[in-house]
């Protein structure tokens, strides 16, 4: 193994501003990404939140840890499709209601991965297995939340 640092670590920084008094603007290495609240609870806008960026960041590593892991052992997968639940204790902490002041944190968290393979179903689900095991937002968040996931394979 190589003792440089570059070689056991990967450093990425951001930058954030809050414009106009509602919109933070996260800015990535080419873009920026606009988060405009903690949580949204109407369903009927149409912007980010933070709950929204995380849960995509969860789901979406998942499926590019199952993809990536299954080119590098030459598995074929088709399909890929994932479902997440999150779980937000005290939320109304949030609203700023009164007499409610309890921490909110995400108590849990629960996932459904469908994929399409060749391989039987046993298979499947130990290669998904063994694949999670090289994602490492998953690997992150699974220390402080109860992660409940499920591989289903499909026909």
């Amino acid at each position: 193994m190589s003792n440089l640092y570059e070689s056991r670590n990967y450093d990425v920084s951001y930058r954030a501003i809050l414009t106009n008094k509602e919109t933070v603007k996260v800015f990535t290495e080419k873009d920026f990404i606009e988060v405009t609240s903690e949580v949204e609870f109407d369903s009927e806008k149409s912007q980010y939140s933070s709950i929204n960026y995380f849960a995509s960041s969860i789901v979406g590593g998942i499926i590019h840890s199952l993809k990536n892991t299954g080119k590098r052992s030459g598995i074929f997968l088709g399909e890929i499709e994932g479902k997440i639940k999150i779980k937000l204790k005290n939320p109304l902490t949030l609203l700023g209601v009164k007499g409610y002041e309890e921490e909110p944190v995400i108590s849990e968290c629960s996932i459904i991965m469908y994929i399409y393979s060749e391989l039987d179903d046993e298979e499947i689900i130990k290669f998904c297995e063994k694949a999670l095991k090289y994602c490492y937002i998953y690997n992150t968040v699974k220390k402080s939340i109860n992660m409940d996931i499920k591989f289903v394979p499909i026909i």
